[in-house]
């Protein structure tokens, strides 16, 4: 499998920056169904995930970006569920469980994603339905389909906006809000060691993207990501896991994310990150508990900006509900 790998990451190595229409995310690696809704209910629990975002700090109307996610599977079947009538899992059932951990029975994933993006004058806000289907191909290896449906709301807010030409058809209420259909598709590949994911957001064209003067209205751009990652175990308590995402907009050019994270004891990761003429990231997080997990991203600006720029910052909060397991560390999304 570590062919797949190399793969997507010569892939990677041939791509440029693009610009950017969808939010941006350095630890989307931690939550990788922001970006493919295959991985929907791929764990043991209900997974609800909040992240803030503020992007080239010291820059007037520069992005911030607030998302909740949240994502369980359905009819998983799981084998250290307590039995009914009971609070505690039997111990053949716990011992079962631990042999088999990383067996996946086939099961439904169903979740949301609400995302909310500040860029300047430009406001959007997104919320999509996913639902993915998880399907054993061998002992140790899965696969899943997962599709993203949802609306997506764009406005211009004309507070406090020095107006020279008073109408500018930029800043009419037909061209300044807008609400669209959005849809997304993905395709998931995933073992215990590694995982492979493809995946395409905004595939619609919506009928509103064209005015009553024939001419295009904030037009949403179809972007494409493929993903991929290892986790190797160095040592009985430390694992390391280098991934790789390439990303490309439809009449753009395509961009590249090269990702490293290792972590200790299933408690502590560290890593760092490295986007192709943009930015360099330090990561750190912690598992707090079977229940909570934060983490942190600060990116280091590359490009012409750190003339401008203080970095960007970002805040990554995870909760684990209905967990009888009390799994700390994640199993499929590391």
């Amino acid at each position: 499998m570590r062919v797949l790998f190399c793969i997507v990451c010569c892939f990677c190595w041939c791509t440029a920056v693009f610009a950017q229409q969808r939010p941006q995310h350095t630890q989307y690696f931690q939550n990788n169904f922001l970006l493919n809704p295959a991985v929907a209910g791929i764990e043991n629990y209900t997974d609800v995930r909040s992240g803030f975002r503020s992007q080239w700090v010291g820059m007037e109307g520069a992005p911030t970006t607030f998302y909740t996610s949240v994502h369980t599977a359905l009819n998983k079947n799981d084998r250290n569920s307590p039995r009914f009538g009971t609070g505690r899992p039997s111990s053949s059932t716990s011992s079962a469980n631990k042999n088999n951990r990383f067996y996946v029975r086939p099961h439904h994933g169903i979740g949301a994603v609400a995302q909310m993006d500040n860029s300047g004058l430009l406001s959007t806000f997104s919320f999509n339905l996913n639902y993915a289907y998880h399907i054993p191909l061998t002992k140790s290896l899965n696969l899943s389909g997962g599709v993203a449906a949802g609306i997506l709301k764009q406005w211009i807010s004309r507070k406090n906006v020095d107006v020279l030409i008073q109408d500018d058809p930029f800043l009419t209420v037909e061209r300044g809000n807008r609400n669209k259909l959005d849809l997304g598709l993905g395709i998931w590949l995933y073992s215990r060691d590694f995982y492979v994911g493809v995946s395409g957001m905004q595939l619609v064209k919506s009928l509103g993207d064209v005015g009553s003067d024939g001419k295009p209205l904030a037009e949403l751009q179809p972007h494409y990501y493929a993903t991929a990652g290892l986790r190797l175990r160095v040592g009985e308590q430390v694992t390391f896991t280098p991934s790789v995402m390439a990303k490309l907009a439809a009449g753009g050019l395509p961009a590249v994310d090269i990702n490293a994270k290792a972590t200790y004891n299933e408690r502590f990761w560290a890593g760092a990150s490295y986007r192709h003429n943009d930015a360099v990231a330090a990561m750190l997080g912690i598992y707090v508990n079977h229940f909570i997990d934060v983490s942190y991203s600060h990116d280091f600006t590359t490009s012409d900006l750190n003339r401008v720029s203080a970095n960007s910052h970002e805040v990554v909060v995870g909760i684990k509900l209905n967990n009888p397991q009390k799994i700390i560390c994640p199993s499929w999304v590391w």
